[in-house]
């Protein structure tokens, strides 16, 4: 390692000596992913290993043709600090298909709540940049697959940020990263493999966008790439458009005398860079391929769905599906099997030990806070999340949401303090949530069910559950019997409880809202929903078994208090 390190030493002082090299802007974002890429034979190989072409130094070898001041945004990449659109239903129905709307009403798309919830945790995830976007967008309005003149202008570079419809395409493209065939389809290689595959792009063929990393998998981003330069003694650079710093072209260096690549970079020109460096063995440059972003992608959250972590394709047997988990806040989560096996941040690095699962994190780096990455299970996987806030130097508002085919589960709204440690337990098979803390919270459970040959589609929040001392408190969704149990079982304390449905049918939405339900300790309520509509005067009937032995030992009418 010191022998590799002193080489880049070395290499960079020589680069920056000879090729005055000027900042980059790359955010400080963890990205890293262990067996979401794709399984085939490298990028070589692919490519027929054709040699590189050489030029004298300083002669540009490759060149597809695009510029970062003509074709590359004007604005640089932007998070949440302007208002922007990210994705709507229109998009979302644009990216799956008809699959993700409840009803539809010509071009009208009422989201599934599954849908809904899923497109609140990536437009949630972008508030950290939109690097993957514009990157991608800008690549494709040069090569006319996504005019220009739709935004109202000829090339990209005149297009105007404040554009709700160009906000919402590049939020598109974004999102493209998080689903199959894309994400299954990226392809990792060597830095003299990464850059053969570059020389190959076609304007009318394919193109790519490169990721970069730094060795320990952190600092991702999102460039386009347009040409390469041979800088002599078996240097190249290829030339960039960076959306951290439009209107500049960027060089990020290939050595050939020791298969290494560097690239300075800094969150912005305002911070002071530092070298992104790899080599032939950290794989920390990657391409995906423009065209697995076309066309529709596979719906993670649909109905009957289901990915593969190395394929890509639509699985039939539901054991092969998997499910998603989104952690946002600032905190950190750990998975844990029934046998032990773990994914996600232990002492201070992500592991994955279960078989079947993976993760990959979202390109965005406008910010140094990256989000946590989207973990993938297996759809009938039970398992235990630890929410670890000892990494907290204040107070973050915190949501965990597993979203899987057809259904979406979580916690939201916790409160989560510096070191402190919450458990939540998903069953997903059966479709229960159970959250457990030593703190006094008030969490909200949400379940969103999509009913594809039932008459209506619901979501529900059990809000401002009182949990004073701490405790456990389970929800649990039976769609056989229509009712939904909250299990106080093993709260501390007896507490109040608000409730929120939400009936979406081919005609219509129905809401429905009871606030201050007793939550008596060690008792267990039964909200029996698929018996209300917004038609029925006698409000919704609860059931309570006050000693959790299967008996009704109460029964009420709720009025809808909306």
């Amino acid at each position: 390692m010191k022998k590799f390190q002193t080489l880049h030493i070395v290499f960079s002082l020589l680069i920056v000596l000879s090729l005055f090299l000027s900042s980059c802007g790359v955010s400080e974002e963890e990205y890293y992913t262990e067996e979401a890429y794709s399984t085939e034979e490298p990028a070589a190989e692919e490519s027929g290993d054709e040699p590189i072409a050489t030029g004298v130094p300083g002669e540009v070898i490759y060149d597809l043709g695009f510029t970062s001041e003509q074709n590359g945004f004007s604005f640089s990449n932007y998070g949440d600090e302007i208002p922007a659109i990210n994705l709507t239903a229109a998009e979302l129905r644009r990216m799956f298909g008809d699959q993700v709307c409840s009803r539809l009403d010509g071009d009208d798309c009422t989201l599934t709540p599954p849908a809904e919830q899923w497109m609140e945790q990536i437009n949630g995830a972008m508030a950290g940049g939109h690097c993957e976007g514009m990157a991608v967008l800008s690549l494709m309005m040069y090569t006319d697959q996504i005019p220009a003149s739709n935004f109202g202008g000829s090339v990209a570079s005149e297009l105007d940020i404040n554009d709700e419809f160009l906000q919402r395409e590049i939020a598109y493209w974004w999102a493209t990263q998080t689903v199959a065939p894309t994400y299954t389809s990226v392809i990792k290689g060597t830095p003299m493999e990464i850059l053969e595959v570059v020389q190959q792009m076609d304007a009318s063929g394919e193109t790519y966008s490169i990721g970069i990393y730094k060795e320990d998998g952190s600092g991702g981003h999102a460039i386009t790439p347009f040409g390469v330069e041979d800088k002599g003694d078996g240097l190249y650079a290829i030339l960039v458009y960076d959306n951290n710093y439009p209107g500049e072209t960027r060089e990020l260096f290939v050595d050939s005398r020791d298969n290494t690549w560097l690239y300075e970079a800094s969150i912005n020109p305002q911070v002071e860079s530092e070298l992104y460096t790899g080599n032939a063995d950290t794989q920390t440059l990657d391409l995906t391929p423009t065209s697995a972003r076309l066309g529709v992608q596979e719906c993670p959250f649909c109905d009957g769905s289901g990915v593969s972590s190395t394929s890509g394709g639509k699985l039939a047997a539901l054991d092969q599906q998997l499910n998603q988990i989104f952690l946002d806040g600032e905190g950190h989560i750990l998975i844990t099997d029934d046998n032990g096996n773990r994914l996600g941040y232990a002492d201070g690095k992500i592991v994955n030990e279960i078989p079947g699962a993976t993760y990959t994190a979202y390109r965005m780096d406008a910010s140094g806070n990256a989000p946590e990455p989207i973990y993938w299970l297996p759809a009938t996987l039970d398992v235990t999340i630890t929410i670890d806030g000892s990494t907290l130097t204040e107070e973050s508002l915190t949501d965990l949401v597993l979203i899987g085919a057809g259904f979406s589960i979580g916690v939201e709204g916790i409160y989560l303090e510096p070191g402190q440690v919450d458990t939540a337990y998903f069953y997903p098979a059966d479709q229960t949530i159970a959250y457990e803390t030593e703190a006094d919270e008030s969490p909200f459970i949400v379940i969103g069910v999509e009913n594809p040959d039932a008459e209506a589609d619901y979501y529900f929040e059990v809000q401002g559950a009182d949990i004073q001392g701490g405790g456990i408190i389970t929800v649990y969704l039976d769609t056989k019997a229509g009712d939904l149990l909250i299990n106080a079982e093993k709260l501390n304390n007896e507490g109040t409880f608000d409730f929120y449905l939400t009936r979406i049918t081919d005609e219509l939405d129905e809401e429905f809202a009871a606030e201050g339900i007793l939550l008596n300790q060690g008792a267990v309520v039964y909200v029996n929903y698929a018996e209300w509509t917004d038609a029925n005067p006698e409000g919704m009937y609860f059931g309570v078994d006050l000693d959790d032995d299967g008996v009704i030992d109460d029964e009420y009418v709720v009025d809808d208090s909306e």
